[in-house]
């Protein structure tokens, strides 16, 4: 079933201009194309039934393509909140397929948002901190990765740990939304990938525990990206079809998980569709390889 939907989905979402899309909907398609190129190298019915879109070096492209579109995008005026978060769409694509040229307007974006903040442990941009504070750890651990900034490295972890210190006993943050709540564990898990595997492991089990036995988790479709940043894919099978299938079947989280909600998914169809695409390709490549 998954396969002709991957093939659906893809053939809908190659069809989208990258040319007027929103930097959450290019984020989506390369992300999506990503997860599909890992997959290319490997199981050969990629291609058989996605067609020459699908072969490596068309994968290869679009994620470029995609990725200069990103880098457009933040020569833009915008809110801390969307400039945050597409710095880190920027950057996780840079992770994946590195371009100096790209690279330098992440950084220079990077740069001027971490500067921004004074200091780093206590409200960093005055508009919302709660909700950017996630993306704003993520890019000061991109920043100690790929620069080996130590400083960055250290604001980071002021952040964790202040994070760390508001956890309460069962596991959870008071006043939090989930998808906030999930957000934060992805800045974990991203520090435990660049910096330190052990610093915070027992604060990230504690709070993935917790979160994970919510009822509502299951129309978080965040918690896909989470549990395959943090190779559990499998640890949770009953928790992963069941978002799969509401995210098939456009039912979302309230909240804007993915940079789209249920109350808003009816009008951005096209990022829906990539949204769905985005998953499905993560979902094959955390269990065709298993």
């Amino acid at each position: 079933m998954y396969k002709t939907n991957i093939k659906t989905l893809f053939r809908d979402v190659a069809s989208i201009p990258l040319e007027t899309a929103g930097p959450d909907l290019l984020a989506h398609i390369s992300f999506g194309c990503r997860n599909l190129l890992i997959l290319a190298y490997t199981m050969p019915w990629i291609t058989k039934t996605l067609g020459e879109q699908a072969a490596p070096h068309a994968l290869t492209t679009k994620i470029f393509q995609v990725s200069d579109r990103l880098a457009g995008e933040l020569e833009k005026d915008m809110t801390a909140e969307d400039r945050a978060r597409y710095i880190v769409y920027l950057l996780h694509t840079l992770n994946f397929h590195y371009d100096p040229d790209h690279m330098q307007i992440a950084q220079n974006a990077a740069t001027e948002i971490i500067d921004s903040m004074e200091p780093a442990h206590k409200e960093p941009v005055p508009k919302e901190p709660a909700q950017i504070e996630p993306n704003l750890c993520k890019i000061l651990s991109y920043d100690y990765y790929f620069r080996s900034e130590k400083e960055s490295r250290k604001k980071a972890e002021l952040l964790l740990t202040q994070w760390a210190k508001e956890l309460k006993q069962e596991g959870s943050w008071p006043e939090t939304t989930t998808d906030t709540a999930l957000q934060r564990l992805e800045a974990y898990a991203l520090y435990s990938d660049v910096a330190d595997q052990h610093k915070f492991e027992n604060t990230l089990h504690k709070a993935l525990q917790y979160y994970i036995a919510l009822p509502e988790i299951t129309h978080e479709i965040r918690l896909l990206f989470l549990l395959a940043q943090l190779g559990q894919f499998g640890n949770y099978p009953q928790q992963v079809e069941q978002i799969m299938n509401n995210v098939l079947q456009g039912k979302l989280s309230a909240t804007a998980t993915g940079s789209i909600s249920d109350k808003t998914r009816n009008a951005q169809p096209q990022l829906l569709t990539a949204l769905q695409f985005h998953i499905l390709a993560l979902y094959l490549l955390n269990t065709e390889q298993e």
